[in-house]
């Protein structure tokens, strides 16, 4: 657990040099906005106009949340309980709900139109298709619509489907089902074919990667699993137990993610197997996510009514192995004073030639500044985080070396 294991190391680390994080991503949580209603089985995903949609189980039923954290409430009167929600290719945003689905301009949710659709009895994902239509599954039948003609909507009942919880777009042209009935991924084709993928236990997600590759998650399999599947291969898994996975996304980093309600955290899934974890606040309860603008993920927390932002995921660029960075000698894990600022030194170093820059974080989005070593600050007390990444003809070093501590007053 990669992640799980750098955040340690860098909480407890004194004397020791703090290396590098780990090369496969260097993610943070940085905001969580207060968004009233959010439950287990409400939806989250990135709409046409820049912001981040989700779907509410009070008497409001969606909200947009803008990159900075910004939460707008709408109350459409066509719109009733929705679980699922997804941009369509028309630009609107489409949710399922009991007994058929509802459109809405993001520039007007209260301007919605809903149309009838009676095999949707149990409301559930919705996704673009690869033929350009909108595809949701509900119990056993899986439903093309076309946009631009709702009416004109084809219910395919023979699947193989029976209790269907999540529907995504593969990168293989068909669609997939996580089939939690069925204890099975069934891959659908646009002409209503289905193929199963044994999974036991009762999947609730999938997500298309790469190359074909789906990945998906199980919460009922015992013990508790993730798990990939490349057609025509079986199920891969990962065992996870206790975590409770539920909802997963293909990040901007080019692995899947998975919001690990018992846990408190995020599970992270390479393409080829490697598992790691990003942990979260206890009790927040990591239910639904979805990969955002500007490489995030955003997360929803179940038992804290709240979304999460996580930023900082983006891959690594191949040469940026080439370029390492280490903090030589860190500040102590609490550094006393008893003054209005305490004087903070750090010391680093790295790839031979390099210059390097500084971050400083007491709140996110600071910027990086040139700076060199031994580096001096005179910090008001308060929670730090100080990354260094080096930097050498122009190609900086993708996973900065990082160092976490606090600030304490003490009296005189």
């Amino acid at each position: 657990m990669l992640l799980r294991t750098a955040a340690i190391a860098m909480s407890a680390g004194l004397a020791l040099p703090v290396l590098a994080a780990p090369a496969e991503a260097d993610p943070v949580l940085d905001g969580q906005f207060a968004v009233s209603g959010v439950g287990t089985n409400n939806q989250i995903t990135p709409g046409p106009d820049g912001n981040v949609w989700v779907t509410l189980d009070n008497t409001n039923d969606v909200a947009k949340i803008a990159p900075d954290g910004t939460v707008s409430e709408f109350n459409p009167a066509n719109v009733t309980s929705p679980i699922g929600i997804a941009a369509g290719p028309d630009g609107k945003m489409w949710v399922t709900q009991a007994g058929g689905v509802a459109q809405f301009d993001p520039a007007d949710p209260n301007g919605a139109v809903k149309f009838a659709i009676a095999d949707i009895t149990d409301p559930r994902a919705i996704t673009v298709g690869p033929d350009g239509n909108l595809w949701t599954a509900s119990a056993d039948k899986v439903i093309k619509i076309p946009p631009a003609n709702p009416a004109g909507f084809t219910s395919y009942g023979a699947t193989g489907v029976t209790g269907a919880r999540w529907i995504a777009q593969g990168t293989d042209g068909n669609l997939w089902v996580a089939d939690f009935g069925g204890q099975q991924i069934v891959r659908v084709t646009t002409a209503g074919v289905g193929t199963p993928f044994a999974t036991g236990g009762g999947p609730q997600g999938v997500t298309g990667g790469p190359n074909g590759q789906v990945a998906y998650s199980n919460p009922t399999a015992v013990p508790q699993t993730i798990g990939r599947i490349q057609a025509p291969a079986a199920a891969v898994t990962t065992a996870t137990p206790l975590s409770d996975p539920f909802g997963v996304a293909f990040g901007t980093d080019g692995a899947y993610w998975f919001a690990q309600f018992a846990t408190n955290n995020l599970g992270r899934l390479t393409t080829d197997g490697t598992y790691s974890t990003l942990p979260l606040a206890a009790g927040t309860g990591p239910r639904q996510l979805t990969a955002g603008p500007g490489n995030t993920l955003w997360v929803t927390l179940d038992l804290a009514e709240r979304v999460a932002r996580i930023g900082g995921v983006v891959a690594t660029p191949d040469d940026s192995a080439t370029v390492q960075t280490r903090i030589t000698k860190a500040p102590k894990k609490k550094v006393r004073t008893s003054k209005k600022r305490a004087k903070v030194r750090v010391r680093f170093d790295g790839t031979s030639g390099a210059t390097f820059q500084c971050r400083l974080n007491k709140k996110p989005h600071k910027k990086w500044r040139s700076c060199s070593s031994p580096k001096t600050y005179r910090l008001k007390p308060g929670k730090y985080t100080l990354r260094v990444r080096a930097v050498l003809d122009g190609t900086k070093d993708q996973s900065p070396a990082r160092t976490k501590f606090k600030v304490v007053r003490k009296p005189r």
